[in-house]
């Protein structure tokens, strides 16, 4: 089933709330203030019967000037507008602001309701509608209907609801995302019940008992009670007027501007990308203009960032980068509305691209290709170019950035599983894989290159020149996933699949004899300064063949000081072990004996074994970890 909001706009005192009062016999003006005044300050909500199968939700905005923001407020989740016009004046400066803002907000359907018309003389609301059809043709809205009405007789009232159903019934299915999101406009207390809050479901669908998130402030309520329609029900759904008891919060810890959602899937954001439209009757605005923000319930000010120019002329849309004084929750696609920095005055819309953009680079032709490619594709484009600026992100991450559901992302990322590797709820292109196996394994080459007697780069090393903004954790997976036909592990090193040093004659016998000394002496070796002079070999020369044997296993190192031939070490090891399965522990003493060294080197030894986990310490003994 689809839920429609029908929402009120125009002039102050043009009859928008006496309008309301007739088509669903509520009043909406629910301030004492509202009613002496005789002027709305605050939204007013009501069912809208259309008949047995159809109520609607009915939003009656303030009309005048000073109460732009609740306007904005309204008419951000209307499905349809009354635009509300009296005979008696016409087209007025709110009316145009109104017109204004709803064609900004991209809202197509629309309904005239000419107020008032008992006022007036039949020539004169002739006039007074032709002069609404030619200002709305200026706007684009052509073939609008007009009916006038009088909301006290009720003259026209029946008509104005018909053309309200026949409207409703030729309405697309609503796209209602898998989400909650409920800006909240109202906030109150009631006795008994505590935190009263309401709003437009902009999307996806809240139950009683769910645990919701309040943006900005990050805190978490439980949903109590739902009305509505002034009716408690168990779920309320996307385009439905919704009241929710949340009593976890007081009212004054409500910010104005806050949003409802189920899930973490709008992130505070100073910086947005997007299309900025400037309306046709406005002047010029500068690059770096201060500028005010409105999205739904909330607002900022900030500084508009135009990417294709120093300016941008009246009527033109161009690509621009926002700055916002204040973090607003706003995700890909949304319309914000832009108004001078006082607040006299709106100017345009911007629609957002990115939420979480990359550094702005005005007039950059690539930057702005890419990001006007953004614009354009589909969601599938738009995962897959997300995939390709931020390698390795995680679906949190994705889902953030795109803001959709995990189940979403999911099924996006199946029907494109030729193009994407997913891996430890991360993703990576396909492309990107081979390209950045190519970039290690040519980075491998020049270093081998510059570098005898060396068979790959270190973890460490790829790590810090690939990849140094990743954690450890993940960089280990990476380093998994990369591992292909091309690409090895060997130890703690990188290597070039299949790929061997080609040693000399000389290179042989250097190493034979390297690896004699290395036997010779066991556990209790000589350092390195020690056995290039036994071998007549300069330290440099020395500590090639000594690094190049650690790299092919021949050399184990324990600790900075002390390495033993893989001969020795797996001797060691072996002699360790037998006596512990025989006599269930060792001491240091009796493990001196039987490696015939001292405990300058058996203390290290038996530490690597417990870091191996080989062995475990038990007060001043080692057991095996494992039989």
């Amino acid at each position: 089933m689809d839920f429609y909001i029908v929402g009120t706009a125009g002039h102050i005192d043009h009859g928008k709330t006496e309008l309301s009062k007739a088509l669903t016999g509520v009043q909406t003006d629910r301030l004492k203030e509202e009613q002496q005044r005789g002027m709305s300050i605050k939204l007013g909500f009501a069912p809208l019967k259309i008949n047995d199968n159809i109520t609607l939700g009915l939003v009656d905005v303030p009309g005048h000037e000073k109460f732009i923001q609740q306007m904005l407020s309204g008419a951000s989740g209307m499905d349809i507008v009354l635009l509300v016009i009296a005979a008696t004046e016409g087209i007025m400066p709110q009316t145009k602001e109104h017109i204004d803002i709803i064609s900004l907000l991209g809202i197509k359907n629309i309904i005239v309701a000419i107020t008032k018309k008992s006022l007036v003389d039949e020539e004169f609301l002739e006039l007074v509608t032709e002069d609404i059809k030619d200002y709305l043709k200026e706007r684009d809205y052509l073939d609008i209907p007009i009916i006038p009405v009088d909301s006290i007789t009720l003259d026209g009232i029946d008509q104005l609801k018909l053309k309200l159903q026949e409207m409703i019934e030729n309405l697309p299915t609503k796209e209602l995302g898998k989400f909650p999101r409920l800006p909240i406009d109202r906030v109150f207390t009631l006795q008994g019940h505590g935190t009263i809050v309401t709003g437009t479901l902009w999307s996806g669908e809240i139950s009683k008992g769910d645990t919701l998130k309040v943006f900005p402030i990050d805190y978490k309520v439980k949903v109590r009670n739902i009305q509505v329609h002034n009716k408690d029900v168990d779920t309320a759904f996307a385009g439905q007027r919704v009241a929710l008891n949340i009593p976890d919060l007081a009212i004054n810890d409500i910010p104005s501007g806050s949003i409802l959602l189920k899930e973490n899937i709008i992130q505070p954001t100073f910086k947005v990308s997007g299309s900025f439209k400037l309306l046709k009757d406005k002047q010029l605005v500068h690059n770096l203009e201060k500028i005010r923000i409105h999205l739904g319930t909330g607002e900022t000010t900030g500084k508009l960032i135009l990417l294709e120019a120093d300016e941008i002329y009246p009527g033109e849309e161009k690509l621009a980068g926002l700055y916002l004084d204040k973090a607003l929750g706003t995700i890909v696609g949304d319309i914000l509305i832009i108004r001078k920095e006082n607040g006299s005055d709106t100017l345009g819309a911007f629609k957002i691209i990115e939420v979480f953009p990359s550094k702005f680079k005005r007039l950059e032709k690539n930057f702005i290709n890419d990001l006007r490619k953004k614009a354009e594709g589909t969601l599938d484009d738009k995962l897959l170019s997300l995939i390709n600026q931020f390698p390795f992100i995680n679906k949190d991450e994705l889902s953030v950035k795109m803001a959709l559901s995990k189940e979403e992302i999911n099924e996006i990322v199946s029907n494109n599983i030729e193009k994407i590797i997913e891996f430890d709820n991360q993703y990576l292109l396909v492309e990107k894989k081979v390209s950045l196996v190519k970039e290690i394994t040519d980075y491998i080459r020049t270093k081998l290159a510059r570098t005898p007697l060396v068979i790959g780069v270190s973890k460490e090393e790829i790590r810090s020149k690939f990849f140094k903004d990743y954690s450890q954790k993940t960089f280990n997976g990476i380093i998994k996933l990369l591992i292909d036909d091309e690409l090895e592990a060997s130890g703690e090193l990188i290597k070039e699949k299949g790929y061997n040093i080609k040693l000399t004659e000389n290179d042989s016998k250097i190493i034979e004899r390297i690896l004699a000394v290395y036997n010779k002496d066991g556990l209790s070796n000589k350092n390195s300064k020690e056995i290039s002079q036994l071998l007549n070999l300069s330290t440099d020369i020395y500590l090639k063949y000594h690094n190049f044997l650690l790299d092919i296993g021949k050399l184990v190192k324990i600790d900075e000081n002390i390495y033993l031939s893989y001969l020795v070490y797996e001797d060691a090891i072996n002699k360790i072990v037998d006596y512990c399965l025989v006599n269930e522990s060792i001491e240091i003493s009796t493990a001196k004996e039987i490696l015939k060294t001292s405990r300058k080197y058996i203390v290290p030894f038996l530490e690597h074994l417990d870091y191996k986990k080989i062995t475990k310490r038990l007060e001043n003994k080692r057991v095996l970890t494992r039989r």
